[in-house]
């Protein structure tokens, strides 16, 4: 995921435009602010994937893994322009922060109630 964190910091820099020369800090704010943003949001799904992991069965865990890496073929495909070497940070906020909520409903699931394998 630090790949990933680099390739969004380094596209989403080169897909920025600056227009005038004092919009510079404010263009070079946005960038660290999204980066923090998104660095944060993809911890906490890792460190939530983890914890849900602890209280699933093996065939729990093959499904969590299998629903992980389809949401990240999804989300890469959704986010990121290969082509314009770009990924749109927003999208990529947006849906990391949509598994994140997905996560911690799964794991609150699974320690209130027993993990329902049919949901992962």
């Amino acid at each position: 995921m630090k790949k990933m964190v680099a390739f969004l910091v380094i596209a989403f820099a080169f897909s920025q435009t600056v227009q005038a020369r004092d919009s510079y800090d404010r263009t070079y704010d946005s960038i660290y602010i999204a980066n923090k943003i998104y660095y944060s949001l993809d911890k906490e799904l890792g460190r939530n994937f983890r914890k849900l992991r602890h209280y699933l069965s093996p065939r729990g865990k093959r499904l969590l893994k299998e629903s992980e890496n389809d949401w990240i073929y999804r989300r890469d495909h959704r986010c990121a322009y290969p082509s314009t070497n770009s990924v749109n940070i927003n999208c990529a906020v947006r849906v990391t922060r949509q598994r994140l909520y997905f996560l911690k409903e799964r794991l609150r699931e699974c320690q209130e109630v027993g993990c329902k394998l049919n949901r992962l």
